[in-house]
């Protein structure tokens, strides 16, 4: 089988290349998720990836760059230019998508696209429509609860429409994405199987105790609660370390001033953030569960977060298994309060405990939803549609 991975996204090498020295950096999620299911493909089957760099008017400086083909992690990838002008980027984009998928689309091939992707995703829909091959979306958020125009909703729900198979977060998304029954799978999400390369020890880890978190820095994703809640708890020799972009961060910047206990540390690259995840005591997602998004979405932070071997301190997500519950620290209660309170009762315990729960978390993550594994049911789903034609 031959899979088309028609995306924004590149090669870790081509990011660091783009980014390591621009000032503003674009969000590293959605790089990461790909890269990592890309990878996972690649184990089992041929995979072309039809891949636009990340880049906007925000973060490229020059206005066009162009970038080589290459092999990475056992994908081809192949490379739109990055071009700063968003019209011009989106024409050669949509344009070059659907030609280039038509191109290389073949009678064993299938496509693959992320919804969120729009002009990259509708192009990808198209060609595979016109070749009559399978096409799978990727739905990593509900297009109707996230911002932007209503037109580039309404681009994302056609394509979610149109596509033949899914690749869904949560059951609470097939069953309002999917009213027909297509195929689909559930993966909440991947963990990086290349992590088990890395070793956690007690020795690497900082003090002052660290408590971090990294992703969107909003309020909507409970980063007010953390900040007051962990200033309540009056922790000593403890900090809480903050990375990412967000709403929320002129004023996390405010509170850091006047409390040194609090530190943001902008945008880091993935790999940085890993490293810090790594040495810091305990991991932390407030993620409120009484936002209707939630029950839609599984944050990739928490695999990121379990594979590091730290130990994490969760809400009870209602996107999250059961299976997970006794590799992590559960927040019951979703106020300042209560998330005080579960930081003192975590971090009473000795370290030896803490390192014992991190890496428990670790080996479940990393043998049960690594990327090869979890790659390999859509592998299994695509090949059972091929069979069916």
């Amino acid at each position: 089988m031959h899979i088309l991975y028609a995306v924004t996204t590149c090669s870790d090498p081509v990011y660091r290349e783009l980014f390591s020295q621009t000032a503003v950096k674009p969000a590293f999620q959605s790089q990461k998720y790909h890269r990592l299911l890309i990878e996972g493909l690649a184990a089992h089957t041929r995979v072309d990836v039809i891949a636009n760099p990340p880049v906007n008017s925000r973060v490229l400086n020059k206005a066009f760059v162009f970038l080589k083909p290459e092999i990475q992690g056992g994908a081809r990838y192949r490379y739109f230019p990055a071009i700063r002008n968003p019209l011009v980027k989106a024409l050669w984009v949509g344009a070059g998508t659907f030609f280039r998928t038509l191109m290389l689309a073949d009678k064993d091939s299938a496509v693959i696209v992320d919804v969120l992707n729009r002009v990259t995703a509708l192009a990808g829909m198209l060609a595979a429509r016109l070749r009559g091959r399978p096409c799978v979306g990727i739905v990593t958020d509900l297009p109707d609860m996230l911002s932007g125009s209503a037109f580039s909703r309404k681009m994302a729900n056609f394509v979610i429409r149109r596509c033949t198979a899914y690749v869904f977060l949560t059951e609470a998304m097939n069953q309002k994405l999917n009213p027909g029954g297509k195929p689909y799978v559930i993966l909440e999400g991947h963990a990086d199987i290349a992590m088990g390369g890395k070793t956690p020890s007690l020795a690497r880890k900082q003090h002052p105790r660290v408590c971090l978190y990294a992703g969107g820095v909003s309020k909507r994703y409970g980063l007010d609660l953390l900040v007051e809640g962990f200033r309540r708890a009056g922790l000593e020799n403890a900090q809480l370390r903050i990375y990412g972009p967000g709403d929320y961060v002129e004023e996390l910047q405010a509170i850091a001033r006047q409390d040194p206990s609090v530190v943001y540390g902008g945008m880091l690259m993935s790999w940085e953030v890993v490293e810090q995840e790594m040495q810091a005591t305990l991991l932390v997602n407030p993620r409120p569960t009484n936002e209707t998004f939630v029950k839609y979405s599984f944050p990739s932070k928490t695999m990121e977060y379990m594979a590091s071997g730290t130990p994490v301190l969760t809400t009870v997500l209602p996107g999250m298994p059961e299976e997970y519950y006794p590799y992590v620290y559960l927040i019951r209660e979703e106020t300042p309060q209560g998330i005080a309170g579960m930081l003192k009762e975590v971090l009473a315990q000795p370290e030896e405990v803490l390192f014992q729960k991190g890496s428990c978390a670790r080996k479940f993550i990393l043998e049960q939803k690594n990327n090869v594994l979890q790659a390999r049911k859509i592998v299994e789903m695509l090949l059972t549609m091929l069979e069916r034609k």
